[in-house]
């Protein structure tokens, strides 16, 4: 086998990579629900911590980022923005050491506006996965995002 080959043989190998592969899904998928979130001002991400907010109620940063499995450095960066927006705003903590923060009712009427957009991405992101297809899919993202063997 030549160099070429094997090169060409290697790369396969790693762009069939699990990570690889879910990782590049989801920046298509997110890429979708960014566009449809487009003229409300949101991306995905940042309608995700709304809707998260809006589930959780006032929360401290360390909750939010483990409830929605993100790092605390991209979570801050996304509340910052939201906060600067008035989306969001902070919440004085009896422990100063802790960031508290909660969706403000502007927050709440610009989610309540990309509810129907987002809607409509989920509508079609599902016609296109079909919803058999998505449910099985379901489990297995769970299944992944556990962490347990089978």
């Amino acid at each position: 086998m030549t160099d070429t080959e094997r090169a060409k043989v290697l790369a396969e190998e790693v762009l069939d990579c699990v990570s690889f592969r879910l990782r590049r899904a989801a920046r298509m998928v997110a890429k979708r629900y960014d566009d449809a979130l487009r003229p409300v001002g949101l991306r995905n991400t940042q309608f995700s911590v709304l809707g998260a907010l809006a589930y959780l109620g006032e929360t401290g940063i360390g909750e939010l980022a483990v409830q929605m499995a993100t790092d605390g450095t991209t979570l801050t960066r996304n509340l910052d923005v939201l906060v600067r927006r008035g989306l969001i705003e902070n919440v004085a903590a009896e422990d100063g050491r802790v960031r508290r923060v909660r969706l403000t009712s502007m927050g709440q009427e610009t989610l309540e506006e990309a509810l129907p957009l987002w809607r409509a991405a989920q509508s079609k992101t599902l016609e296109f996965v079909g919803s058999g297809t998505w449910q099985e899919t379901r489990k297995l993202l769970a299944e992944i995002e556990s962490g347990e063997e089978k």
